[in-house]
């Protein structure tokens, strides 16, 4: 065989078994919306694919095409079907693509959030441990002095996630500072901006079944389903938006508004589990943070539940 007939023979086996997955993911959900219609009437027939997801579709089934897809359009037809995390990957492979990178588990999961448990003790910030579903593991001392937070275990195992943090009427992250329009505004910005970032992170699980019961237990939490579906789809790299909240000065006992940022800290090669740690923007934050004295001097560690 020449290398020419190998190379098409190859193609052939490539588009055959990568047409086989993808004719069992979409008569499996055409099965699923015959009792129970889809939100947005979709019907996952081959002609509604090759319309909405990938024009030569039907050109692979009756083989006047033989080119296999770009991993571009393999995801758009993963994003038509409906794909969870796994589904997604079983397509890619088929192609003979890397799969997607999925979050660390197990033994790796555990090993990532012990050190970052140490770490946090150690930063002169205000700093959370968060996981992909921003589910908060742990708070640092200077996060629970800087925001008044109430100690991480007295707080419901089900509330300890950014979204109750931001959305929950009653913590100290909802509090608009001074109520001012501005403060309400840069509220809101927050809010939006928690909401794009959960988007943004979980883009490969939004149609498994953990995502949705999320967003449907949220969605009892007040104004979160107004946000939820006012936000468009996250962008590659949202605003970090700053923080204005009143602080205790520990020295002189005063109230004052400080402005903070947070960074992201990974690590390990994934981005989750990550730091969420808030620098200080004004002389208001320094002055107040300098007050506290540095993680070492204040004795401030993790306080979490590994």
């Amino acid at each position: 065989m020449s290398e020419s007939e190998a190379a098409s023979s190859h193609t052939s086996d490539v588009l055959h078994d990568l047409l086989g997955e993808i004719e069992t993911l979409r008569i499996t959900r055409q099965q699923e919306v015959r009792d129970r219609p889809h939100p947005r009437l979709k019907r996952f027939t081959q002609q509604e694919l090759t319309d909405e997801a990938c024009p030569t579709y039907k050109n692979w089934l009756v083989g006047r095409s033989r080119r296999v897809p770009s991993r571009k359009t393999i995801l758009q037809i993963a994003q038509y079907l409906e794909c969870s995390a796994l589904e997604r990957n079983i397509l890619l492979l088929a192609a003979r693509y890397l799969p997607e990178t999925l979050e660390l588990e197990g033994s790796e999961l555990r090993q990532a959030l012990e050190q970052a448990h140490r770490l946090i003790g150690t930063l002169p910030y205000p700093a959370m441990l968060l996981t992909h579903t921003l589910e908060v593991q742990a708070v640092n001392d200077l996060f629970q002095q800087v925001f008044a937070f109430p100690l991480l275990h007295a707080i419901p195992p089900e509330q300890r996630d950014l979204f109750h943090f931001v959305f929950q009427p009653n913590s100290p992250l909802h509090s608009p500072g001074t109520f001012n329009d501005q403060e309400v505004k840069a509220w809101q910005t927050h809010a939006s901006y928690c909401i794009q970032l959960f988007k943004q992170s979980n883009v490969l699980y939004q149609f498994e079944p953990w995502y949705q019961e999320l967003v449907e237990r949220l969605s009892t939490l007040a104004d979160f389903r107004t946000y939820w579906e006012r936000a468009s789809q996250a962008p590659d790299q949202p605003d970090v938006p700053s923080k204005t909240l009143l602080s205790r000065h520990a020295t002189t006992d005063e109230l004052l508004p400080i402005q903070l940022r947070h960074v992201h800290i990974s690590v390990s090669s994934h981005m989750y589990p990550c730091i969420m740690a808030f620098l200080p923007l004004d002389e208001a934050a320094r002055a107040v943070f300098a007050s506290l004295g540095s993680a070492e001097e204040s004795g401030s560690n993790a306080v979490g539940m590994l």
